[in-house]
């Protein structure tokens, strides 16, 4: 387990944005089209699950342009005080084909000139925390360094992937996080990633994997919110909005009975309107919902699983009653 109050750097998230691209589906509708069984479709529609975007006719690159293009022209950043950019991604195949790199085609197009970029994977939709603490470590390094960007983007490749067991379904697109040094708008309190390597294969392929997650998933996601807010000094009942990842609605409910956490403080309209937009569902929920939660004085936890046993919750707190702890 680790804990980013190891990194002596006090660091905010200062701004998200995110691009979906093409116009929202619905499961239901496209079913026919890709085959997919009707058992499995209705599963995920009770799980609280039924719209997403495709993006057959963009790549990558492209998705996260945008996505980093709108986070530019949203916050007036200028590309010359970025210092470094982190790119995140689940699926293995979302990235363009070497020698190509997208974190550096990106840092190209838009004139950055960073101290360090490079990109995160195999924690698969728990990568950003692995990126946020790293945006810290190089924030401790470079005291020049006092704005990062994470940028997260992913395509479903083959319609028969899109289905996330009984639980979800995948969108495609791409999101940004702007990390700063000192942030006024709000401060990182703690985040806890905890990653079970005998999951490593997947739950998407392997069946026996499959099933030790559905037992263990929930389990393991109570451990990590727990160490995350023992950590931040920030009792669970003082915490007004929980993010969950953007699947699995009526797991997110157990979740919080099991927790004695109120329902009315789990944020999650965005598994029914958005999608699972897999690394990108923490941008997208803190652009859409958490960021304004934080402004309003309440603390924020949110929490993420992936299919290949990594966990991750991170505290988010407003500046003035974080430094007062």
């Amino acid at each position: 387990m680790t804990s980013i109050a190891s990194i002596p750097v006090q660091m905010g998230i200062a701004a998200a944005a995110y691009h979906f691209p093409g116009e929202l589906q619905d499961i239901e509708a496209c079913a026919g089209q890709h085959n997919w069984p009707d058992a499995r479709v209705q599963a995920i529609i009770r799980s609280g699950c039924r719209h997403f975007h495709a993006a057959p006719d963009i790549g990558e690159v492209e998705l996260a342009e945008r996505a980093m293009a709108r986070l530019f022209d949203e916050t007036g950043l200028k590309p010359a005080d970025v210092g470094a950019v982190i790119h995140v991604h689940t699926q293995l195949f979302s990235v363009p084909a070497a020698p190509r790199s997208l974190p550096l085609e990106l840092v190209s197009r838009f004139g950055i000139r960073p101290l360090w970029t490079g990109s995160v994977n195999q924690l698969n939709c728990s990568s950003n925390a692995a990126a946020i603490q790293l945006a810290g470590a190089l924030m401790a390094s470079y005291a020049e360094l006092r704005h990062a960007i994470i940028v997260s983007v992913d395509r479903v490749y083959g319609e028969r992937f899109r289905l996330r067991q009984m639980s979800g379904i995948q969108s495609d697109g791409a999101a940004c996080l702007l990390l700063s040094r000192d942030c006024r708008r709000n401060r990182i309190g703690a985040l806890a990633l905890r990653n079970y390597g005998k999951w490593h294969q997947g739950s998407d392929t392997n069946a026996a994997v499959e099933r030790d997650m559905i037992n263990l998933e929930w389990h393991y996601t109570r451990k990590v919110m727990q160490q995350a807010v023992a950590d931040s000094g920030v009792a669970l009942e003082d915490y007004g909005c929980l993010l969950p990842h953007n699947s699995d609605h009526k797991g997110w409910i157990s979740i919080c009975k099991a927790l004695d956490i109120p329902v009315d403080r789990l944020r999650a309209d965005n598994i029914l309107l958005k999608g699972h937009a897999c690394c990108s569902d923490l941008a997208v929920n803190l652009a859409d919902i958490g960021l304004a939660e934080v402004d309003a004085g309440r603390h924020l936890l949110s929490v993420t699983q992936s299919n290949s046993g990594a966990f991750s919750a991170l505290t988010l707190h407003p500046v003035a009653s974080h430094d007062a702890n």
